[in-house]
């Protein structure tokens, strides 16, 4: 009886970081296209490259967070469903997202120098 509440509250945890993460990636996407199309109607498009650089940069650092809570979704899910395949899963994962992590890192990093 205890493992099954134990494993029903894993359950609800992994499926409220997911929901998190999808917040967390939609609310930067939002916010950035907003910024970005506030940018193009605003007659700055043609004299500014920073405030491109800027809305990048901000949009790269929601999207690090937003892989972050999902790789801790995953990870949650895979104590609640431990056999292989879930655990081959999630090391794809976790080499996918830091990959991409890396990428998005060198990228702001880069963006930050100019």
């Amino acid at each position: 009886m205890h493992w099954q509440l134990i494993h029903e509250g894993l359950v609800f945890i992994q499926r409220f970081i997911s929901i998190l993460a999808i917040v967390v990636i939609l609310t930067g996407v939002l916010s950035a296209l907003g910024k970005y199309f506030y940018y193009i109607f605003s007659g700055q498009a043609s004299t500014d490259n920073q405030a491109i650089n800027l809305i990048r940069m901000n949009l790269g650092r929601t999207l690090i967070l937003g892989l972050e809570f999902i790789v801790a979704a995953d990870l949650i899910g895979t104590t609640t469903t431990p056999d292989y395949y879930a655990v081959g899963l999630l090391a794809i994962i976790v080499v996918i997202r830091t990959v991409l992590n890396y990428s998005l890192n060198r990228e702001l990093v880069l963006l930050n120098k100019e």
